[in-house]
C-alpha cells in the first residue's frame, strides 16, 4: 500500500515565509491567519487526510461505486468517513461564516484540496460541489433557497452536483437538448438526459441537489441554437417544500447507470434521466442577457477548474514521495565511478542520474505549482477586498489568464509526473501492489474534466489573453519584470532571474505575433494556443520559484525555512530553471511557425 505524509512545513513556508499572509491586515480574514492558528488548522486537516481518508483510497476504488436497483451504493467506509468528514468541516474551510462555514481566505483550502486529491480522490468528488453551490445559491437563488437549502449544502447533510454533459454536447452547451417548461405555479419542468455526472447518485446523504443546464423555448415555441436560451435550474431529487423546507417524494430523476470509468472507480459518475422533474430557476437578477443566465454555470466552472488544477499536484506530490521511497531502497548497477555503496554489490537507484530527473523534475513542479496555487487564491482575495482599485484590478486580471492556465498545465504535469514517478518503479510499477498505477489512472481524469484542457486553451487565447486591449496579459507580464528588476544587482539570484527574464521576453514577442499576425485567423491563434498556455505554465512557475528563491537566499524573517530547506529549495528552483524553461524557446518558435502543417491538410487525409 503507497503511504503519505501531508506537505504541512511546506505550506507553512508558503503560507508564512513566502506570501508572508500576516501582513495583508487589509484583508478580510487575514489578521487571523497567525502560524499558531495555520499550523493547527493544517496540522488537524493533515491527521484526518493521513489517517480516515487515504486508507480508504485503494480499497475503496478496487471495490468502487455500485448500481444496484436504480440506486448508487458506495464502497465500504465511505459513509463513515463522509459522516466524519462533514463534521469536520473541511469542505467548508473558506465558506463565508454568515452561510455555515469556517471563514477562513482561500488561500487555507488549497492545501485541503490537494490533500483531497492525493488521498481520497474518488471520496472527494461527493463533497466538491458542495461550498461552491452553496456559495452560489447564497447570491443567485430566490430567498427560500438561501434558507432552506443553503445551510444543508454547507452543514453536508445534502451534495450538489453540476449536471452540463449531455451524450451528443459537451463543452459546447449550443447543443444541449434538455428542456425546461415554465410552469402556471412559477416552477419549471425539466427534460432531457445528463452523462457523466459526479455523484449523480449515492448513500451518503439523503437528498442530492442538482444544479442543471437546459434550453427555455421562446414565446412561439422554438429554442435557439446559440446561448440565449440557456438558463441554469435546481432540481431536487428529493422534492423540497419551499415553506418549511421538509423534505417530500423523489423527484422524477433518475440515475440510469454509473460509467465503468479508468479511474476513481469510487466516484459514482451518473448518467440522469430528467423526466418532467420539478426544477427552480437561478439565475442572476441584477442583470439580462446570456451572462446573467450562466452567472451560476460560471461561478461553479471556475471554482472547479482551480480545484481540478491542484488534483495535479496531489497526485505529483503522492506519486514523488513513494517513488522516492522506493528510490532510496531499490538497488541496481553501479551509479558511476565513485560508488555510494562499496559494501553492497550495488547502489540505490536514486544516485542514477535519470532515475533522479525522474524524481527532480517532478518535484520541482509539484511544490512550484503548489506555491503557485497557493498565490492565485492570494489574488481570489486581493481582487474581491482590496482597498486599492488599481491592485484588485490587477489581481482579477492574471487570475483571468491563470485560471485555464493552472487547470490545464497543473493537470498535465500533474499527470506526467505520476507517470515518471511510475517509470522509477520499474515493472514493479505496472502492477498493483505498489499503488503507483492508480495515481497514474486517477490522474489522467484531470486532463479531461470540467472542461478539456484544450478547450482551457482556446478559453484563454480567444477570450482572456487579448481581452481588453491585452490588459491581462500587461498585469502579468508587468508582475514579472517588475521583480526581475528589483532584483537585477542581486548577482546570487541570477541563475534565477536571467532565465525568467529571457522567458518573459521570448513569450512577450510570440504573444506580440499571434496578436498582430496571427489573430489576422482564427485558424492560426487556435493552432498555437496549447503552446501559449504551456508556455505560460512554464513561466508563472518560473516566477514562483525565482521569487521562492528570493525569499531563502535573504532568509531574513523566515520561520520555516531551516538550512537543509534552504539548499533544496534552491535546487528545486535550479531544476526548473535549468530543465524547463529552455523549453520556452522551441515552444515560442512552434507558435511563430504558423502551424501549417496542422491546419492545410484535408480532414479525409488525416
Amino acid at each position: 500500500m503507497p503511504t503519505y505524509r501531508a506537505p504541512v512545513r511546506d505550506w507553512l513556508f508558503i503560507l508564512h515565509d513566502y506570501l508572508r499572509v500576516e501582513e495583508r491586515k487589509d484583508l478580510p480574514g487575514f489578521n487571523e491567519l497567525t502560524a499558531d492558528l495555520t499550523s493547527a488548522v493544517l496540522e488537524a486537516a493533515a491527521q484526518f487526510h493521513e489517517e480516515v481518508l487515504h486508507p480508504l483510497n485503494q480499497a475503496g476504488d478496487g471495490e468502487g461505486a455500485h448500481f444496484l436497483d436504480g440506486r448508487v451504493r458506495t464502497p465500504s467506509g465511505f459513509k463513515a468517513a463522509w459522516d466524519a468528514y462533514r463534521e469536520a468541516g473541511w469542505h467548508r474551510l473558506s465558506l463565508p461564516q454568515d452561510l455555515g462555514g469556517a471563514g477562513l481566505p482561500p488561500v487555507m483550502a488549497v492545501p485541503v484540496s490537494e490533500m483531497r486529491a492525493s488521498t481520497g480522490h474518488s471520496f472527494s468528488m461527493y463533497s466538491s460541489f458542495c461550498a461552491p453551490a452553496a456559495s452560489m445559491l447564497a447570491a443567485l437563488a430566490p430567498e427560500w433557497i438561501r434558507r432552506h437549502v443553503v445551510p444543508r449544502l454547507s452543514d453536508g447533510d445534502w451534495t450538489a452536483t453540476m449536471c452540463m454533459t449531455e451524450p451528443q454536447a459537451g463543452t459546447d452547451l449550443r447543443q444541449i437538448s434538455t428542456r425546461a417548461i415554465c410552469q402556471p405555479d412559477g416552477t419549471w419542468r425539466i427534460h432531457g438526459r445528463k452523462i457523466f455526472i459526479s455523484g449523480g447518485d449515492h448513500d451518503l446523504t439523503d437528498n442530492i441537489i442538482h444544479i442543471v443546464l437546459a434550453k427555455v423555448p421562446d414565446a412561439q415555441g422554438r429554442v435557439t441554437a446559440d446561448l440565449s436560451s440557456v438558463h441554469v435550474f435546481l432540481v431536487a431529487r428529493n422534492m423540497i417544500d419551499p415553506h418549511t423546507g421538509a423534505q417530500g417524494e423523489l423527484n422524477n430523476v433518475f440515475a440510469r447507470s454509473i460509467e465503468h470509468k479508468m479511474g476513481i472507480e469510487g466516484s459514482a459518475t451518473c448518467a440522469l434521466d430528467f423526466e418532467g422533474a420539478v426544477a427552480w430557476r437561478i439565475g442572476d437578477t441584477g442583470g439580462g442577457g446570456t451572462a446573467a443566465n450562466m452567472a451560476p454555470m460560471f461561478h461553479l466552472m471556475n471554482y472547479a477548474r482551480v480545484g481540478t488544477a491542484l488534483s495535479g499536484v496531489g497526485y505529483a506530490e503522492i506519486a514523488r514521495q513513494n517513488a522516492a521511497d522506493y528510490a532510496r531502497e531499490r538497488r541496481s548497477g553501479r551509479a558511476g565511478s565513485k560508488l555510494r555503496d562499496t559494501a553492497q554489490a550495488a547502489d540505490p537507484i536514486i544516485a542514477h542520474a535519470d532515475v533522479r530527473r525522474l524524481l527532480l523534475e517532478a518535484r520541482s513542479f509539484a511544490e512550484g505549482a503548489r506555491a503557485g496555487a497557493m498565490r492565485a487564491a492570494m489574488w481570489q482575495s486581493i481582487a474581491r477586498s482590496a482597498p486599492d482599485l488599481q491592485e484588485r484590478q490587477a489581481a482579477a486580471d492574471m487570475l483571468d489568464i491563470l485560471t485555464p492556465v493552472m487547470k490545464a498545465f497543473f493537470t498535465d504535469r500533474g499527470f506526467d509526473a505520476a507517470v515518471a514517478c511510475q517509470q522509477v518503479f520499474g515493472g514493479h510499477g505496472y502492477i498493483k501492489d505498489y499503488g503507483i498505477e492508480q495515481f497514474v489512472r486517477n490522474a489522467r481524469v484531470g486532463q479531461l474534466y470540467e472542461g478539456a484542457n484544450g478547450i482551457q486553451a482556446t478559453d484563454l487565447v480567444h477570450r482572456k489573453l487579448f481581452a481588453h486591449e491585452c490588459r491581462p496579459w500587461k498585469h502579468f507580464a508587468r508582475a514579472i519584470s517588475g521583480f526581475v528588476d528589483r532584483h537585477s544587482d542581486d548577482v546570487q539570484l541570477k541563475p534565477y532571474t536571467v532565465p525568467l527574464r529571457d522567458g518573459l521576453q521570448r513569450l512577450g514577442a510570440s504573444i506580440t505575433w499571434l496578436n498582430t499576425d496571427g489573430r489576422a485567423s482564427y485558424g492560426l491563434a487556435d493552432a498555437a494556443s496549447y503552446d501559449v498556455l504551456t508556455a505560460m505554465g512554464i513561466l508563472y512557475v518560473g516566477w514562483i520559484w525565482s521569487e521562492i528563491a528570493a525569499v531563502v537566499l535573504d532568509g531574513s524573517g523566515c520561520r520555516f525555512v531551516d538550512e537543509t530547506t534552504r539548499l533544496t529549495k534552491l535546487a528545486l528552483a535550479k531544476t526548473w530553471m535549468q530543465r524547463q524553461m529552455p523549453l520556452l524557446e522551441a515552444i515560442c518558435r512552434r507558435i511563430e511557425c504558423g502551424n501549417d502543417s496542422l491546419l492545410s491538410m484535408p480532414d479525409e487525409w488525416i
